[in-house]
């Protein structure tokens, strides 16, 4: 059964419509759908391989597990259910740091795309092991943080092209890594 998905506004605010999620994007209407980036503590970023079956991008490496929010849903349960759906991993809710919301607007070869993205960031060293690939997820890897900007920086072309999305996260990461930097420093200081 097709995912339901509630229309939104111009502002991000719901409508009281629901539509199947091809409707909402033949229609070309507004939703919310999430962005997750997992760094661990070496920072080091969680890369997903999207699956060479995917319509779009596929067989590219994506920085950002990315979802849409069903209907009646709001977003940090729709983080935690795409996040077991897509690489069978439990999240919990305090360990997603929300970051910032784009409002996205794109024309598609065969459809419209206006979304809300809301962008969270999990700080925690993922084991591999529980880890199960689908028909999304091809592949994971750890990528050192600075690599993955030089690549991002560089315009990789292995990397989806999330252009809006890197502007805005790489200096919220470098900031990330900083403030890691301070902690630890204060801790080994006393």
């Amino acid at each position: 059964m097709e995912e339901l998905i509630d229309v939104l506004d111009e502002d991000g605010k719901k409508t009281g419509i629901v539509k199947p999620k091809s409707l909402i994007k033949h229609d070309g209407d507004y939703h919310r759908a999430i962005s997750i980036c997992f760094m661990n503590l070496n920072n080091e970023i969680l890369l997903q391989k999207r699956s060479g079956k995917k319509i779009i991008y596929p067989n590219l490496w994506s920085m950002f597990l990315k979802g849409h929010v069903r209907s009646g849903e709001d977003s940090i349960s729709s983080a935690i259910r795409e996040t077991k759906e897509e690489l069978n991993l439990k999240i919990d809710a305090r360990e997603l740091l929300y970051l910032y919301t784009i409002k996205e607007e794109k024309i598609k070869t065969n459809y419209i795309e206006k979304i809300f993205f809301d962008t969270y960031l999990v700080l925690k060293n993922i084991n591999f092991d529980s880890i199960i690939l689908n028909d999304e997820v091809s592949d994971v890897i750890y990528i050192n943080y600075q690599e993955l900007k030089e690549m991002i920086l560089n315009r990789d072309k292995r990397l989806i092209p999330n252009i809006l999305d890197y502007e805005k996260i790489i200096p919220i990461l470098d900031s990330v890594i900083i403030e890691k930097g301070k902690s630890l420093n204060k801790n080994i200081c006393e």
